[in-house]
């Protein structure tokens, strides 16, 4: 077993998954050409729908599982940061789809308030289930989940779907 996460170590890591998670909002809008957009793309969102605000979801908690599963020693955070990335990106898809179904349009204040307590919960959730022998067993397979979630979003990014979740305000008002 590995040796234990501090709390200033948490405290720490959720505040820069935060932080690095918000800026990631604002990389694209740094760069002009087309060709940087499509490469910078990959990891952050490239326009306004729900659909890439998922990168700042996912992005920062694989990230933050392979740093504390490295720090701790132990197998089991990169799982637990890999689960909780996916029930994250899923909460917050789910939250924005029932708020934005009642007002018909994204609400700023709501959208940050929503993201940051998603992902300050399951950081924490993160955090409880790298506790657990059997995530470190399974370390693999969350490896392989992880290089699949990476993929669908890598692939949606150039590929989206016609759903709500890939509509900007602009879209959802037209339909």
């Amino acid at each position: 077993m590995g040796k234990r996460v501090s709390t200033r170590t948490i405290i720490i890591c959720i505040a820069l998954m935060c932080i690095i998670g918000t800026c990631m909002h604002f990389v694209c809008d740094l760069v002009s050409s087309e060709a940087a957009v499509k490469v910078i793309g990959l990891v952050f969102p490239v326009n306004e729908t729900t659909w890439e605000h998922m990168k700042m979801i996912w992005y920062p908690f694989l990230v933050a599982g392979i740093i504390i599963s490295v720090i701790a020693k132990e197998k089991a955070y990169f799982g637990g940061f890999v689960i909780s990335g996916i029930a994250a990106m899923l909460i917050q898809l789910g939250v924005f789809a029932l708020y934005q179904s009642f007002t018909g349009t994204s609400i700023l204040i709501l959208d940050i308030i929503f993201y940051m307590v998603d992902m300050i919960i399951c950081a924490l959730l993160a955090l409880l289930l790298g506790k657990r022998a059997w995530i470190g067993k399974t370390f693999y397979l969350w490896v392989v989940v992880a290089i699949g979630v990476t993929a669908a979003i890598i692939y949606l990014t150039f590929n989206p779907g016609s759903g709500f979740v890939f509509m900007d305000d602009a879209m959802l008002l037209e339909n």
